[in-house]
């Protein structure tokens, strides 16, 4: 039996409201929350750093972590007590009436990041304990991410018993980065990464401005370096290795890399940070129906997922989307952030209880990335 024009006409209607619906729906109920967070919203920042805060009083170590690499395990629980650290300060510095509540949990992340056997991974590789060596010019790169979370506490905390440890590991990092010839400090002997020598530089930069150390030289030449070296002309994104030392790309550009690092050297050189951050939304940036990723490698390059980068899906990595909320932060890009979180969000699902809220698929290696990445200082 043919349709006749009404049944037509209602047929078309609804199909009409589906697609509209499909459209508009999901990003009007999902992520409602982007523009308080993109605001720093203090009842907002509140539910993610109460978040955190149980995940830090938790004291989730190597041990809680299973990627089925020792190595992995604990790198893993550094990064969540160090993105928790400059998360807590990030809120602080937003908002001062809450330096009393997120003081302790600051305080106590980074004495979790300082115990020994937060290092075990490190001196798996090196055969040395990483802080008891200091005068040593081996590389160990990921102190740098230590020394950021150590400059976190002392931005809020000048008096903190951690400042002479902060003062002696930056002035290691800063001695074995001026007499690496390319400036690739080594993360593992034989391993190195302009992510990890991001952290490195950060560092550096940030505790130039707490104490007035004068680094300009240093920090110059590696903004060179980053700039002329490391930093693929064709997109803006930067290669994830280079040959230890000398410096030399050995690995094609992605995006994982280039958006942590931007977050890290907006510690020393916003700048530097800007122009890392803007190819991730230019190039990068991937979106469909207000739901916004960035691409892990650049047109005309291919390549898979791995530690780094997280599940790769359609060319968009869960990791440099994440780690992207930051740099639309820096670049005042208020739409990209909102397109981000959604996606965030999506993925993440974040759940509220007792007025904090957690991503409940990223765990708590998730919540303090997120917590550090969506509350990423401005310049």
């Amino acid at each position: 039996m043919t349709p006749d024009a009404s049944t037509l006409r209602r047929r078309a209607l609804t199909g009409v409201c589906v697609v509209v619906t499909s459209a508009v729906l999901p990003r009007a109920t999902i992520g409602r929350e982007a523009d308080a967070l993109y605001d720093g919203d203090r009842a907002t920042w509140q539910g993610l750093a109460d978040a955190v805060a149980a995940n830090v009083r938790r004291d989730v170590g190597a041990d809680g972590f299973h990627t089925g690499s020792a190595r992995f395990d604990g790198e893993w629980a550094l990064v969540s007590n160090q993105t928790a650290a400059l998360g807590f300060a990030q809120v602080i510095h937003r908002h001062p009436s809450l330096r009393a509540r997120y003081l302790p949990p600051l305080r106590m992340a980074v004495d979790h990041m300082l115990r020994p056997r937060t290092w075990a991974f490190g001196r798996e590789a090196w055969g040395v304990d990483p802080l008891e060596h200091l005068d040593r010019d081996d590389g160990h790169a990921y102190l740098g991410y230590a020394s950021l979370a150590l400059g976190a506490l002392r931005s809020i905390d000048p008096n903190t018993p951690h400042a002479a440890l902060h003062d002696r590991l930056v002035d290691a990092l800063a001695r074995r980065l001026e007499r690496t010839p390319g400036g690739a400090l080594e993360t593992y002997p034989g391993e190195a990464y302009p992510c990890d020598i991001a952290s490195v530089v950060g560092a550096i930069g940030q505790h130039a401005a707490l104490t007035g150390r004068d680094r300009g030289a240093l920090l110059t030449r590696m903004a060179a370096v980053y700039r002329r070296r490391w930093r693929d002309p064709a997109s803006g994104y930067l290669v994830q290795t280079v040959a230890p030392r000398e410096g030399a790309p050995t690995s094609p550009p992605r995006a994982s890399g280039t958006a942590l690092a931007a977050y890290f050297l907006s510690f020393a050189d916003a700048g530097l940070a800007r122009e890392l951050g803007a190819p991730l939304g230019r190039v990068g940036h991937a979106h469909f129906l207000g739901f916004g990723g960035v691409r892990e490698y650049p047109p005309g390059v291919s390549g898979g997922g791995d530690i780094d980068s997280g599940p790769v899906l359609f060319g968009v990595s869960v990791s440099a989307t994440g780690f992207a909320l930051s740099t639309a932060r820096q670049l005042g890009d208020r739409a990209r952030y909102q397109a981000l979180y959604r996606t965030a969000a999506l993925f993440g699902v974040p759940h509220g209880r007792g007025g904090a809220w957690h991503f409940l698929t990223g765990g708590t290696l998730g919540d303090a990335l997120l917590f550090a990445m969506l509350t990423a200082r401005t310049p």
